[in-house]
């Protein structure tokens, strides 16, 4: 028997189209340049997942859909440092999340505001995107820019164990070694507005160079104002207005807005808002949201097989066969 010709590398049909990948996965794809295109075109906003759930085989089965944005959200969500960056073992979050969508989907980090810990391990994983959370001011947001560019823009510590020299560390750019230019040009930075002080105080946080979308944290911000915390339904006034005042100052600064749409129909308006980047899935409320319809659905088909008027069923089962694995 001949042997098996290997299919050709080269053949496009085989691979996951991923326009804004990096050179090598192991570091940021070109989230600006994804975020400036969808700001212009509504067509190529940007579609995501929440990762809440500290597990790299959740991180797989969400990359495997390949989403445009994996948002792992480190602040909320039990991520210790090997599970989100371990180059030397398949545990690593953000490694799997770009290698297991060949590159399509963009990782964006909500790192905890006082942890440069977990800053540090995600920007050398290869984030491309960086949510500070509870932000209040345009002082924090350029400290923050300091930590997460390379000089000239910033002071980030380089670090030797990101790829090997001249074996792998291979660039879109010229003249890029250890691909210093690549991180400059793709991560983005997202102010993450959750307080009364950090709605005031939007316009200078949105006019800082280098900030690359607005977003805002309705719950804690809600807590802040005083308000019993609400997801559905009509916004209380205090954050209607929080929210206008987002969306006007995002327009303002030619900032585009990133968050979540718990609900699909919100996001023909959010789109028009201003909004280039919207996560539609959160897995834990998705598997929960599963589950729940699951057994809501089989009680609701047992209370109408065993309701007045209807054959019992048989105490050992189903004689069509429902006890069969």
């Amino acid at each position: 028997m001949a042997p098996t010709q290997p299919q050709n590398l080269e053949q496009p049909e085989l691979h996951t189209k991923a326009p804004h990948r990096a050179a090598l996965l192991t570091y940021p794809g070109n989230f600006r340049e994804a975020l400036r295109q969808a700001a212009e075109d509504p067509k190529k906003t940007l579609f995501g997942v929440v990762q809440g759930i500290p597990s790299v085989f959740v991180t797989k089965v969400l990359a495997s859909t390949k989403p445009d944005i994996i948002w792992i959200d480190v602040e909320h969500g039990v991520f210790d440092r090997s599970t989100l960056y371990d180059y030397f073992t398949p545990s690593s979050a953000i490694h799997a999340a770009q290698h297991h969508s060949e590159g399509k989907s963009l990782v964006v980090v909500r790192v905890p505001k006082h942890d440069e810990v977990s800053l540090t391990t995600a920007l050398d994983a290869g984030a491309a995107g960086i949510i500070v959370p509870h932000t209040e001011s345009a002082e924090e947001v350029k400290n923050f820019i300091k930590d997460i560019y390379y000089p000239p823009i910033g002071q980030r510590s380089f670090s030797p164990w990101t790829s090997t020299p001249g074996i792998s560390d291979a660039s879109l750019y010229p003249n890029d070694p250890f691909n210093v230019a690549t991180s400059n040009r793709h991560i983005c930075v997202i102010p993450q507005i959750e307080s009364v002080k950090g709605v005031e105080n939007v316009e200078e946080i949105a006019a800082v160079e280098g900030v690359s979308a607005l977003m805002l944290g309705p719950g804690d911000f809600m807590l802040d104002a005083r308000l019993p915390p609400k997801f559905t339904g009509p916004p209380h006034p205090t954050l209607a207005a929080a929210i206008a005042k987002l969306i006007a100052t995002g327009k303002k600064y030619k900032r585009p807005l990133f968050g979540a749409a718990q609900d699909p129909e919100l996001i023909p308006v959010m789109v028009s808002q201003g909004y280039a980047a919207i996560c539609v899935a959160f897995d834990m409320w998705g598997l929960a949201n599963t589950v729940h319809k699951g057994l809501e659905r089989g009680r609701e088909l047992v209370a109408r097989q065993t309701g007045p008027g209807k054959a019992k069923m048989q105490a050992n089962g189903d004689v069509n066969g429902a006890n069969e694995v």
